[in-house]
């Protein structure tokens, strides 16, 4: 019984190599047993990259409009604390404030360029509506003699290194940053050192800052000059100035029809003066002479020498009106004036978004206003105003005629 099972086995073996042999026998010469060949690996991959192609615009749209809500978002929330503000103090913050009895303030920018300030300035709009945007621990940190007019005790810009101000200026505010703007986590290193940054500002108006005969505060007188303009004229005011703010019943045009705050950049180095939270100066924390009779009309404009806060080591001089070339201007909105140079007396509204950039409104709505809205141009003071200007203007009451005379021009603040 054992032998039989035994040789029974041996047959089914057998039988196994020879099934298993003929088999193979029958394949065809070349015939692959599994896997790919290198075409076909070449094929898979050549697809998967057009996939990756087609689906990486689409992820880039996808972020940036994240990006782009968000960054609406903050400048709402700035907009309700401004008017918060305003509801416990009847009027608006001032843009900046500063001692204007000095002697020999204003003559000329706020500041000579350098590594000391030489002017010490009071707490700006932002600095005042910290405890209505939840950051009132922030606004504990400054010194409490820098809240103190004329100011002159110790400024916000006090360069002493560990001071109370160098410190608390120095703080990044998440709800004050456009996350789609790459250089706000760059530190502003001149004037005092140590300024952290945001990307939202307050509306001066159309005009100057900071020279004599221009914005410089509500006892400013009404200056004709072309291209130029004070608070007392309602051709320039905006909404916030220096040492002055409108209240609620100046906006006669309506809230829902006046620029409040806008958009800005962030510096691209560290003297470059944009975006600086609590510094009052245009491109820092203020925007003004960004409309019609200006170099730097419309948003994310590209005139030459737009935007006066900063200009790159290499310069593109393409004249007063020319449109910027040299890839870091026309990228990043610099001034295109003599090479290393800065001041701070005009900056436009603009960012990163593609097309265009995020005002918010004196009713605190927010509105993406785009590139090509309507501007009279360069330095074209022929007319106003423009679509644009309305915009900026918080006392033109909806009349047209020309910039330094006729209907609304020639009149002075009620």
């Amino acid at each position: 019984m054992l032998v039989f099972h035994s040789r029974a086995a041996g047959v089914l073996r057998a039988q196994r190599r020879s099934f298993r042999l003929s088999g193979l026998q029958t394949r065809r010469p070349g015939a692959l047993t599994g896997g790919f060949t290198l075409v076909e690996l070449l094929v898979v991959i050549a697809i998967i990259g057009i996939l990756v192609a087609l689906l990486l615009p689409a992820i880039q749209a996808a972020r940036e409009a994240a990006r782009r809500a968000q960054c609406q978002s903050n400048l709402h929330n700035a907009a309700l604390a401004v008017l918060n503000y305003e509801s416990s103090k009847k009027v608006l913050p001032n843009g900046v404030t500063y001692d204007d009895s000095a002697a020999g303030m204003p003559a000329g920018s706020f500041y000579a360029w350098g590594t000391t300030p030489t002017k010490k300035l009071g707490p700006n709009w932002i600095i005042d509506i910290l405890p209505y945007m939840e950051e009132q621990s922030l606004h504990d940190k400054f010194d409490p003699n820098t809240f103190k007019a004329p100011y002159e005790t110790i400024g916000v810009n006090d360069p002493t290194v560990g001071s109370l101000n160098y410190i608390a200026r120095g703080t990044s505010i998440p709800s004050l940053i456009c996350p789609s703007d790459p250089y706000t986590r760059t530190l502003f290193t001149d004037l005092g050192n140590n300024w952290a940054r945001g990307n939202y500002a307050a509306s001066v108006g159309r005009g100057f800052m900071g020279y004599a005969g221009y914005i410089n505060g509500p006892g400013d007188t009404p200056n004709q000059a072309v291209g130029q303009g004070n608070w007392s004229s309602k051709s320039a005011r905006g909404v916030m100035g220096p040492n002055v703010a409108v209240t609620m019943r100046r906006i006669t045009d309506g809230t829902s029809k006046t620029i409040m705050l806008g958009e800005i950049r962030a510096g691209i180095n560290e003297r470059d003066v944009r975006g600086v939270w609590a510094m009052g100066e245009p491109g820092a924390s203020l925007i003004a002479m960004y409309g019609g009779g200006s170099d730097d009309d419309g948003p994310n404009a590209q005139y030459a020498n737009g935007d006066d806060t900063y200009t790159p080591t290499l310069g593109d001089p393409k004249g007063t009106c020319g449109v910027r070339t040299d890839s870091v201007s026309l990228a990043e909105g610099t001034s295109s004036g003599p090479a290393g140079t800065m001041s701070m007396d005009q900056a436009t509204v603009r960012s990163k978004h593609p097309g265009g950039a995020h005002v918010a409104m004196c009713d605190g709505s927010v509105t993406f206003i785009t590139d090509d809205i309507e501007t009279t141009g360069c330095y074209n003071s022929a007319s106003c105003c423009t679509a644009w200007d309305y915009m900026i203007l918080s006392g033109d009451e909806g009349a047209v005629g020309s910039y330094n005379g006729g209907n609304i021009h020639t009149g002075i603040m009620p």
